[in-house]
């Protein structure tokens, strides 16, 4: 597949030297295990972005946690739900009598009894509980106000903490906790989705470049068979010398040795990208050689590059690793709050209201009962102090501990960003101007290897120094393309060292 071109100097022009004949140089063999008939994928960096975002099984779980983190603050609210109990009992007795004022020999009794009560917390920290019981009863006691009657009662309580566990920031804490958990899962989200813009497109770019390297060693190994062919024909000219031919066909077979690490190089880039584009396994899916289509950056403006304050500004707000400090700090603060309330004395609040009736009828035993015929109230406070309550002081001093941990974290982080925005500006600007320098070198080297081919022509220089300037030469062209490679990178860890990689168009 790759040096067809080695046969310019077989057969078809016969060798004056036994030494090249006898030496003939290596062909390079086709490295893709899929062979040379394989699908084509043709990839742009925006395509690539796509699938990945699309397929990657990582991505894919930090999503599924973010969900999951969203059901469980969802369902937290719940603990402010009502909760409904009910009971049926029925039951039959007989007792003896012990005395003759038991009002039977056998007391014979039944009785059924149902029970209704509606509780719910309230985010106050108090509670509301609505309790209804009926019972039916008889009896054969000659004592008994009736042989058969309705007992039925109602209760209204309320209770309301008013120091340990009050009010609504100490009842839902647990709430704000599990929000500010969702949102930390969120964020961890975008960042592992940055994470994955950032590795897919650098390993884009190491696609490329692998791609340019190879094309350099293809152009340098045409070079040499050039060089070689002319060398075999001064030979054969009689005006050339074997140590020549051998050079140029050692040469050869260097570029060729290059040609192939710079192959595998291509396939394993490509097998990189394959790991983050595809949740599959099957042999089709790996087989397919991608081909990046995106161009390198050509131009070498920076007007588009923002100042390391600018930068630093979207990156204080953007970065994602600021943005989880700030709702760990919120977290830590709440969980504080919480232990501040548990370290108080308890003072609780009961308000009850009642009301009862009695009959031989059920309608009209629940008539009194709902109708508060015979109501009853009560008002209660309650005060409970622990003493010593070691528990809760030393877990307040541990939460502001881990307050200030919290806070000392996010400081630590912003001086990191600081570093690496400055980094990343600075980069851009030099990989800017090594693209401009690695330009100038590579029109340089052409010249001068153009210019030293002229001079061997002439008789004024030798074929090694050809050698030497030729590749002086592909060394500069590789320069060249590894440093557009570069400053592709360096353009998108600017991005990501602003905290906006894939939520804007890079410049």
């Amino acid at each position: 597949m790759l040096l067809p071109l080695l046969l310019l100097f077989g057969p078809s022009v016969p060798p004056v030297c036994t030494v090249v004949q006898d030496d003939p140089t290596p062909a390079p063999v086709d490295l893709d295990p899929e062979g040379p008939d394989v699908p084509v994928l043709e990839l742009d960096l925006k395509h690539a972005e796509e699938l990945a975002l699309l397929n990657n099984l990582q991505l894919r779980s930090a999503t599924f946690d973010a969900m999951r983190a969203d059901f469980m603050h969802l369902g937290s609210w719940g603990d402010f739900d009502w909760t409904l109990n009910q009971s049926l009992t029925y039951s039959e007795d007989d007792i003896p009598s012990s005395n003759s004022l038991a009002g039977a020999a056998v007391i014979e009794s039944s009785s059924t009894r149902y029970s209704l009560d509606l509780t719910r917390p309230l985010a106050t920290g108090g509670s509301f509980q609505a309790a209804f019981n009926a019972s039916e009863q008889a009896t054969n006691s000659m004592f008994a106000f009736a042989s058969e009657q309705v007992n039925s009662s109602l209760q209204l309580t309320f209770t309301q903490p008013l120091r340990r566990g009050a009010w609504s920031e100490y009842a839902t804490s647990s709430q704000r906790e599990n929000d500010l958990s969702w949102r930390l899962s969120v964020e961890q989200e975008r960042a592992a989705r940055q994470d994955l813009i950032l590795r897919v497109r650098n390993a884009y770019w190491d696609l490329v470049a692998a791609e340019q390297q190879r094309e350099v060693a293809q152009s340098s190994l045409d070079l040499g068979l050039e060089l070689l062919e002319k060398r075999q024909r001064e030979l054969d000219a009689g005006v050339g010398t074997e140590v020549e031919v051998l050079q140029a066909r050692t040469e050869v077979a260097t570029r060729i040795e290059a040609l192939l690490r710079t192959e595998n190089d291509v396939r394993q880039r490509a097998d990189d990208m394959k790991l983050m584009l595809f949740d599959s396994d099957e042999a089709s899916t790996w087989a397919r050689r991608l081909v990046p289509t995106t161009p390198l950056p050509e131009g070498t403006e920076t007007d588009q590059v923002p100042s390391w304050s600018q930068a630093l500004m979207t990156a204080t707000d953007r970065r994602t690793e600021l943005r989880q400090d700030r709702v760990r700090i919120d977290i830590a603060q709440v969980q504080h709050s919480r232990t501040l309330s548990e370290q108080l004395s308890g003072l609780d609040l009961n308000v009850s209201a009642s009301s009862d009736g009695v009959d031989r009828n059920h309608n009209s035993s629940l008539s009194d009962t709902l109708g508060f015929e015979f109501p009853g109230w009560s008002v209660a406070l309650t005060y409970s102090m622990p003493i010593g309550n070691r528990r809760a002081n030393f877990a307040e001093r541990a939460a502001r501990i881990a307050v200030r941990q919290a806070v000392l974290n996010h400081d630590r982080n912003e001086l990191q960003v600081v570093a690496d925005v400055r980094k990343a500006v600075r980069d851009v600007y030099y990989r800017a101007e090594a693209v401009s320098a690695s330009k100038q070198s590579l029109e340089l080297a052409r010249r001068q290897f153009e210019v030293e081919q002229d001079r061997y022509d002439e008789g004024l220089s030798t074929n090694y120094q050809v050698l030497e300037y030729q590749r002086d030469r592909v060394e500069a062209e590789s320069n060249e393309r590894q440093a557009r490679v570069e400053l592709a990178k360096a353009r998108v860890a600017l991005d990501s060292a602003q905290g906006i990689l894939g939520e804007r168009t890079s410049p």
